[in-house]
């Protein structure tokens, strides 16, 4: 028995032997297996029988870390992301860190790549290194992924780290691990051992679930050599028979699910697992069928918290969402990707900061000049670019007119615009978010709106500068309220004055810089209709039907349709998954995302292939069965 009475699993006892024995540990289990529940017990069982250790357990998300704070809370534990808790472990050695920090940036392949910055020994004397969500390095701010690279180089060269941070935690445990760079594991696995004090280093995850490029997926060779000792958990509390048993001829490590011990798991009715039901829908030729999928499942498309239709990308999903044209503006932009090609020319043939005081017009002018040819061709729009600026003549025209060094500096990528972690008003200091400070700025507009439609008020006064003295307040609030939801289909611009203007939400200094040091952008943005805006606020919300499918990793839903279309994305090839053939790294790649999808679904999995090989239509009924395969 366990805390409070509570029955252990027997994975965690296993676990826990290990632990005693002072061996690594890594808990392996598959989809809807409840890993984060044995996570809690582990934890649980450490600070109760190691009444003076204290835990660190670091994970991916700040999502994750709320998720366990939750289960689990006690002054010796110490839940994190993984940046974050590095970075705790080395900000304190600033001197060490400027000097570490130099070192990563020089020679001719550095580990931190300098661009533009001048590196001297001298440069960050007297500078604090500060981890910031943007990169300045001469000021000694750095970003995301240098932590990372800081914090391996010192587990590297500085003994004295790894016995403080033995010396602060007994135990680290990493969730999700797969998900973990594989920085991270050399440091734990391979720095930390290396350290005269005793601790003991666990991981939880699912190697078949390593569906982002940046993880480690595996950690097989520590395994392999005897380093960590695995516990593998075999049960699944979520899916139903059907799609665990695809789910378990999709993987390739030989751990088998099978139903629950725990007759009131989820997936169980009266004690006995539950069937379910799967399907694959397939198309023959171009045409994309989709629609006709849905109709023929007749399922509930507007019961968003339990149906979910999955695609690759979010630029297949813009346009049934409804926010295509703000997708266009982050990631079709060819005047940007014409400013991105002049960039990186310069940066290959000479130094790119002799052009910093010119406008863009100005450097392309110098570069173009008695150039003819190939040479001429190089430092010109490709065709594609060049069809999307006689599309849209007037943005060069604007672009041209901009300081170079101040628009080559105004980085755009999808992510500013569909990052999904999630970044409310109180937690604006955390890391990870890349949404840009105006679409974050219109979100706080219609987060106040959706607040007051909720009749959620206690929250809204926290959200808005309008404040409520009188019932006539009251009145010109809810009239405000109005005004703004009349604006569906004006320009945004025009909401985000009115709602400055009537204090809903005041233009900050984040929004300000934004409309100073991203201007190109921001003209660019301000015409957009409020209602596109308003789509995607719904659609990262969760309050759609869509969804990526890199997006639901740990969710669940009664029923899930995933949509296999690669769109242009070479990383992905649907026919080699069925028909085990091309190209290993993106088959296994394809594999694995197929796998999460497919083990979402708690009752019903819909699968929507459109022109597939004649092998994949076979591999197909010999996984879903030949009455589920289905022509639409």
């Amino acid at each position: 028995m366990g805390q409070d009475g509570v029955k252990l699993e027997p994975e965690v006892v296993e676990v826990l032997r290990h632990v005693r024995d002072g061996r690594n540990f890594l808990l392996s289990g598959g989809a809807g297996s409840g890993k984060t529940y044995s996570l809690a017990q582990v934890i649980g069982e450490l600070l109760r029988t190691d009444p003076v250790a204290a835990i660190a357990c670091i994970t991916y998300t700040n999502a994750a870390v709320r998720e366990i704070e939750s289960r689990v809370s006690d002054k010796r534990l110490f839940v994190s992301t993984i940046h974050d808790f590095l970075w705790a472990a080395i900000s304190p050695y600033q001197a060490e860190l400027r000097n570490v920090l130099i070192e990563l940036m020089k020679g001719e392949a550095p580990k931190i790549n300098p661009g533009s910055t001048a590196v001297s020994n001298g440069m960050l004397e007297g500078k604090a290194i500060q981890y910031k969500e943007y990169r300045i390095l001469d000021k000694g701010f750095i970003s995301h992924d240098e932590v990372l690279v800081l914090a391996f180089a010192f587990f590297e060269q500085f003994p004295k780290i790894r016995n403080i941070l033995r010396d602060k935690y007994r135990y680290i445990l990493v969730d999700e691990y797969q998900d973990t760079d594989p920085a991270v594991i050399k440091i734990l696995l391979d720095a930390l051992p290396q350290s005269r004090r005793k601790g003991v280093c666990g991981f939880f995850g699912d190697a078949m679930q390593s569906i982002y490029d940046e993880g480690v997926g595996n950690i097989k060779s520590y395994i392999d050599c005897g380093v960590v000792s695995e516990v593998r958990k075999e049960q699944n509390r979520r899916n139903p028979r059907l799609v665990y048993e695809l789910a378990n001829q999709l993987r390739v490590d030989g751990l088998e699910q099978r139903a629950s011990d725990d007759i009131t798991a989820p997936n169980m009715n009266n004690g006995v697992v539950k069937q379910g039901t799967i399907r694959l829908y397939y198309s023959m030729g171009e045409d994309d069928k989709v629609s006709a999928v849905r109709n023929d499942l007749n399922w509930d498309f507007s019961d968003i918290l339990e149906t979910k239709e999955l695609n690759l990308t979010h630029n297949l999903i813009a346009p049934q969402a409804g926010f295509e044209a703000l997708m266009d503006i982050y990631n079709g932009d060819g005047v940007l990707a014409f400013r991105d090609r002049i960039v990186k020319y310069i940066k290959e043939s000479g130094d790119i900061g002799s052009y910093d005081e010119q406008t863009f017009g100005e450097v392309i002018a110098a570069l173009q000049k008695d150039k003819t040819g190939k040479a001429l061709k190089s430092v010109s729009p490709t065709p594609l670019m060049d069809t999307f600026i006689a599309a849209h003549p007037q943005l060069l025209a604007e672009a041209s007119n901009i300081n170079f060094l101040e628009f080559r500096r105004m980085f755009v990528n999808k992510d500013q615009l569909v990052d999904d972690k999630k970044q409310s008003e109180d937690e604006v200091a955390r890391k990870g978010s890349q949404r840009c400070n105006f679409i974050n700025h219109v979100f706080k507009i219609m987060t106040v709106v959706h607040l007051y439609k909720q009749r959620q008020f206690n929250e809204f006064l926290k959200r808005t500068e309008f404040r409520l003295k009188s019932a006539s307040d009251k009145a010109l609030l809810k009239k405000n309220i109005d005004a703004v939801i009349a604006m569906s289909e004006r320009p945004i611009i025009e909401t985000i004055d009115f709602a400055h203007e009537n204090g809903l939400c005041i233009k900050d200094d984040r929004f300000e810089e934004f409309r100073i040091r991203r201007s190109y952008l921001f003209n660019r943005l301000i015409k957009v209709p409020c209602s596109v805006f308003q789509k995607l606020f719904e659609y990262l919300e969760g309050r759609t039907a869509y969804s990526t499918q890199h997006k639901i990793k740990g969710s669940e839903f009664e029923r899930v349709l995933v949509v296999l279309d690669a769109g242009d994305w070479s990383k992905y090839n649907f026919n080699y998954l069925f028909e085990g053939s091309g190209k290993d790294s993106v088959r296994e790649r394809t594999q694995k995302l197929f796998y999460v999808c497919c083990t979402r679904a708690k009752d019903y999995l819909a699968v929507y292939f459109r022109d597939p090989s004649e092998a994949s239509l076979t591999q197909a009924k010999a996984w879903f069965g030949d009455d589920n395969v289905i022509k639409i």
